[in-house]
């Protein structure tokens, strides 16, 4: 028996079509993820540096490319070590606590907050093998690597908890209310106006430099 022309479309086809939206909205929100942390880890950085009286020799947080921000003379290199790992650990979490925002954004912070402690610690205790590393040249600073590698494990170990908590929460709000085509469009706009956001900004701090 063949559907009438006003008939709704197969039950099949609406599950499809609201997958494929979900993952339309997940991939500007995962995108937004790695660039926010980044970011965040490397202004932590920069604070540090001027906190302590270092020289900004160049910083890069031109969205896409590999972050980093050298120091030159730097006072206190541990110090500007250490501020960066930290803003990148807890300011996305005391974003995530402090927020009034409720429904799927703050769904979104919580899973920002949880991958930061995971990426964060990972990276920690995954880069004693790089020189240029921040886990590198904290042990060029004197910092045992068997207690950073401790570190950033707790650190990450925590961050994998909380991610088992809030990517169900938001997976099963997508579930419950799918994104529409709007929502769609809105995260990627918003993605790129940060895109822009954070170009601008790069390209300030790059002017930072030696010559400023």
């Amino acid at each position: 028996m063949t559907a009438g022309r006003g008939a709704s479309p197969p039950a099949s086809r609406v599950h499809g079509r609201r997958r494929w939206r979900a993952v339309a909205l997940l991939l500007p929100v995962a995108a937004w993820m790695w660039l926010a942390f980044m970011l965040v880890h490397e202004l932590g950085h920069v604070a540090g540096a001027w906190a302590t009286g270092g020289r900004l020799v160049c910083v890069n947080v031109f969205p896409g490319q590999l972050s980093s921000t050298l120091v030159r003379p730097n006072p206190r290199p541990g110090v500007v070590l250490w501020s960066g790992l930290l803003c990148g650990w807890i300011a996305p979490a005391a974003a995530r606590l402090a927020t009034r925002t409720t429904g799927r954004p703050r769904r979104v912070l919580d899973c920002w907050a949880a991958f930061c402690l995971l990426a964060g610690g990972g990276y920690l205790a995954g880069g004693g093998s790089e020189r240029l590393t921040d886990t590198g040249q904290l042990v060029a600073a004197g910092w045992p690597l068997p207690l950073l590698v401790a570190i950033g494990a707790t650190v990450a170990s925590l961050g994998y908890s909380w991610s088992r908590r809030a990517w169900p929460r938001l997976l099963t709000d997508l579930g419950r209310q799918p994104p529409t085509r709007r929502d769609v469009a809105a995260a990627w706009l918003l993605l790129a106006a940060w895109v822009a956001g954070q170009w601008a900004l790069a390209a300030w701090l790059a002017e930072q430099g030696p010559a400023a």
